[in-house]
């Protein structure tokens, strides 16, 4: 039985147990204490269900650093939500908010971390995803200390309010500057600095503020943040590789997100930091919620256009060309072994295996269909067996992977 298999039957064991200890809180005098049972059971289930897409990764070399940080930052998550469950049966009932909350900030931070880290193993993106990353931790940080700093009786609620804004204008300013440096290895578009600075200068003016306590309309504080927004979204566009109608729709998205950029900054400017502003009257707001729903319609679509394009990517043949050897069985003496690519002969009986690898293509188009489920080919309906068919015929003129 794989680990992937035994995770699954544990996932479903505890959510029985779970369930069991749930309906006994109806009937058993002890609620309290089996609620505490159920939630931990639960607990535990959606722990091992985030572990076990972790758990696959480990069985590849180029996928198992990520599956071990998403292992390492499940436990102390687990950890945490555990505390949070059964402090309040020891008398700290008002300690259960505080490691709660501590457990959420964390599971955001650390996906938003993890995030970063595959980010930053692509080219070109090293310090994208190490601004992200940076973020993220002092994100974690500041949002730690406001939790703590009022459960411990240090300060009080106005002191940690000011911590938990710090910590996510850190978050989302990292998160812009991280869009603005998006593939700064491959595309050197100089204007995508403007979106640098202008974060920076968001970031300085919104915690001189928060920490000084400023009432003024923050006007030129959410122009530098449109500033960096627009930037680093048509940024992000501009570098996809998109080709024909998806490139199409990326510089209508791009053209949409400077609309809504230039909308905006006019009523930014003309209210004085949106300062007694009437949007339902006033004709730009109209127009910048019409270019806002356009540009997040634009954006979804690209989404769209990356997870359908994702497939092409994955199984390009470099992929393929990066596959060495295949674990096989000896048909003669059925011996398991690793045998390479080419030639290579049983360890058991000696039998010679000659090996090729190759791309399904279809024979028509070329279009790869590798992965593919069905019998046709999607691009023009050439039924898949005939391509295959033309591989192991090699009489037959085809298109060569």
């Amino acid at each position: 039985m794989t680990l992937q298999r035994k995770l699954l039957r544990a996932i479903l064991a505890l959510i029985a147990l779970a369930a069991l200890a749930g309906v006994a809180t109806i009937f058993v005098p002890a609620t309290d204490f089996m609620g505490r049972i159920a939630l931990t059971l639960f607990a535990a289930a959606i722990t091992i269900a985030v572990a076990l897409p972790a758990s696959s990764r480990l069985d590849h070399e180029r996928t198992r650093p990520a599956g071990l940080a998403l292992l390492v930052a499940v436990v102390p998550a687990f950890l945490l939500i555990l505390i949070a469950i059964w402090v309040g049966l020891f008398g700290f009932r008002r300690w259960e908010w505080y490691f709660a909350g501590t457990a959420g900030h964390y599971v955001i931070c650390a996906a938003a971390a993890l995030g970063a880290l595959a980010l930053a193993r692509k080219p070109g993106n090293r310090l994208a995803g190490g601004v992200a990353l940076l973020s993220a931790a002092l994100c974690f940080a500041m949002g730690f200390l406001g939790i703590w700093v009022e459960a411990l009786g240090i300060t009080g609620f106005e002191i940690m309010a000011q911590f938990w804004a710090s910590a996510w204008l850190i978050f989302w300013c990292g998160i812009i500057i991280s869009a603005c440096l998006f593939s700064l290895g491959k595309h050197t578009a100089p204007w995508r600095w403007v979106g640098v600075l202008a974060s920076l200068a968001a970031l300085a003016m919104g915690l001189w503020g928060i920490w000084n306590r400023l009432s003024d309309p923050p006007m030129w504080f959410l122009q530098a943040l449109f500033v960096g927004i627009a930037v680093g979204v048509c940024n992000i566009l501009n570098t996809l590789d998109f080709k024909g109608f998806q490139r199409y729709v990326a510089l209508g998205t791009m053209a949409m997100v400077l609309a809504s950029f230039a909308f905006a900054t006019y009523l930014n400017i003309t209210t004085i930091g949106f300062k007694g502003a009437d949007f339902e009257q006033d004709f730009a707001a109209r127009l910048l919620a019409a270019s806002c729903i356009i540009s997040v319609c634009g954006l979804l679509a690209i989404v769209i256009f990356l997870a359908a394009n994702r497939r092409a990517l994955v199984t390009h043949s470099g992929a393929i060309k990066e596959i060495k050897d295949i674990r096989i069985t000896c048909p003669r003496c059925a011996t398991k072994c690793d045998a390479h690519v080419g030639a290579s002969r049983c360890t058991g009986c000696g039998l010679i295996f000659l090996l090729e690898l190759a791309e399904p293509r279809c024979i028509k188009c070329e279009y790869n269909l590798l992965d593919l489920k069905a019998d046709r080919c999607p691009e023009c309906g050439t039924p898949v067996a005939e391509s295959i068919g033309a591989l192991q015929n090699p009489g037959k003129s085809h298109v060569r992977p």
